[in-house]
């Protein structure tokens, strides 16, 4: 097992976007959905984001709509992803990602997929006891990793080269500089066919995890 540098930082040690930053950014996403159709996803998320980063499997999420983007794919995980996977977060991404209601989307009734720690630490933790008992035999799905590496990118990585040859997903918020980085725009906003999703306002995936519990 990979080491880990001593004094490891809890996840509340890194900077998150402001209430600020989420209404203007769910503002934003509710004018231009009234400004256009309506459109009727087949699937909760319309799109299918996780699908499209499994190759390779670990990828940074950058720009103003990263946050956006996470949570649709957060809900994709729970919903919509006919693998059933496990997701693994921490209870700090979940807040940024939900704009600070995550206890709104009744993520309890997801306890047997979601697994949510106090730090990154714990789940780093986690993670490395999951891969050793997977490659003993044991069987496991899909792994979704929601993390923000922050300043311990360089760990971060570690325990994504344990998971070589097992079946993880890693979406990290800001800056990854052990592989790519992408920058989604919601179909509104983008003036190119890459990278682009259907934004969500966040009561409307509050909303697709409730009824999905």
């Amino acid at each position: 097992m990979t080491s880990r540098p001593q004094g490891f930082p809890s996840n509340q040690e890194h900077s998150s976007p402001t209430s600020t930053t989420c209404s203007r950014l769910g503002s934003d996403i509710s004018r231009a959905s009234a400004d256009a159709p309506r459109i009727v996803p087949s699937a909760p998320t319309g799109t299918r984001l996780l699908y499209d980063v499994t190759r390779p499997v670990h990828s940074g999420i950058l720009g103003a709509y990263a946050n956006d983007w996470l949570r649709v794919a957060f809900v994709e995980a729970l919903v919509s992803d006919e693998r059933l996977p496990d997701i693994v977060t921490t209870r700090r991404d979940l807040d940024v990602m939900f704009c600070g209601r995550a206890s709104d989307a009744f993520l309890d009734d997801f306890n047997e997929r979601l697994r949510v720690f106090e730090c990154l630490e714990d789940a780093i933790e986690h993670l490395e006891t999951r891969a050793v008992a997977v490659r003993s035999g044991q069987p496991g799905p899909t792994t979704v990793w929601f993390a923000t590496p922050g300043n311990d990118a360089d760990v971060v990585n570690q325990t994504i080269e344990f998971w070589a040859g097992l079946d993880m997903i890693a979406l990290l918020r800001g800056p990854w500089p052990y592989g790519p980085n992408r920058h989604p725009q919601p179909v509104h906003r983008s003036m190119h066919r890459t990278q682009v999703f259907i934004a969500q306002p966040v009561n409307d995936s509050i909303a697709l995890l409730q009824e999905g519990a």
